[in-house]
């Protein structure tokens, strides 16, 4: 069977631990155990249609995006509960079909039965895979967390992804997305996407990824708070995939 991710070789040094305000320092790059290998995952194909539109339009789904995480603290590239017992860490690419399917199929419950519950909370490192497009859009996300907006912000990126490399993440569509996001600053999320801490968080998740022996997006580690997180041997992109390992964990 066709492998169904997207790859690349590991370029990065390791650098030890990062402890960068972006990067989550809570989250060490010795908490990662890669003994486990790379994860197998064999998605149901999706369909992606890119949506550009004018500044003036809402994205598509803004309302659900809205709803999903209403309420729900968010820190740079945390959501949920600083507390929680669990930490789950998501690498993804914007431009990776796959990394939507998470988004849009498995998510929504996840976020509904252990964040929102403040069972489990999510981290975002985002790295470049699928080719240069990818950069605008993981710099408009983390310049989003600076808002404490990430999350809103990814969700309704993967909602309007279009086909790779094909130049759709555009300026155009992050002030759309920026604008469907309410109480967001989308004046200083596009200055932001420039600034210092944007490229601190940009290295920082590359280097973490490098760390953590991650080449395939999306890929998931999951473990205590605090403590050594292993990836989770997940065979799908379904809510049924991840909740052994989150309900053992969180048990």
């Amino acid at each position: 069977m066709r492998r169904l991710l997207h790859s690349r070789t590991a370029v990065f040094v390791g650098v030890g631990v990062l402890a960068v305000a972006i990067a989550v320092p809570l989250i060490l790059v010795s908490a990662f155990d890669s003994s486990k290998g790379e994860s197998q995952i064999s998605p149901t194909t999706t369909s992606a249609t890119g949506t550009q539109g004018t500044t003036a339009e809402k994205a598509r789904g803004a309302a659900a995006t809205a709803a999903l995480f209403k309420g729900i603290p968010q820190r740079l590239n945390q959501v949920g509960n600083p507390n929680a017992k669990v930490t789950m860490v998501e690498f993804a690419d914007p431009q990776c079909p796959y990394c939507r399917q998470f988004a849009l199929d498995a998510l929504p419950a996840i976020v509904r039965d252990y964040v929102r519950t403040g069972k489990v909370k999510l981290v975002y490192f985002g790295i470049e895979i699928i080719g240069p497009n990818s950069e605008p859009g993981l710099r408009a996300l983390y310049a989003a967390g600076l808002q404490g907006k990430l999350w809103n912000f990814s969700d309704l990126l993967y909602k309007s992804q279009g086909a790779e490399n094909s130049g759709w993440i555009t300026d155009a569509l992050l002030r759309q997305i920026g604008n469907s996001i309410p109480g967001f600053d989308t004046q200083k999320m596009m200055a932001d996407r420039q600034s210092s801490e944007v490229a601190t968080a940009l290295t920082a998740s590359s280097h973490q990824a490098s760390n953590a022996r991650v080449s395939k997006t999306p890929t998931f580690f999951a473990g205590p708070t605090g403590g050594r997180l292993q990836q989770i041997p997940v065979t799908s992109l379904t809510p049924a995939a991840f909740r052994p390992t989150l309900d053992s964990l969180t048990k």
